[in-house]
């Protein structure tokens, strides 16, 4: 079935899909080149928390934005 041309929208660009494997480690890797000394699972356990707190709709830099807030401090 083909897409329907009709239906267009917001393309998601700017949002992180946590469900996704690849795009959630994507927002990770660049946590990591973003705040010096920070591990994978720092970063992990940062953006996990920063979606808790902002929501991931609100899209990807509100919810990077807060995930180096809670990796700095």
């Amino acid at each position: 079935m083909a897409d329907d041309k009709k239906n267009v929208g917001r393309p998601d660009r700017n949002l992180i899909s946590f469900r996704q494997k690849y795009e959630f480690s994507y927002a990770v890797r660049q946590l990591q080149n973003q705040v010096a000394d920070t591990t994978r699972s720092e970063a992990a356990t940062a953006l996990t928390q920063a979606a808790k707190k902002v929501s991931p709709s609100e899209g990807r830099e509100k919810v990077m934005r807060a995930a180096r807030k809670i990796l700095k401090g």
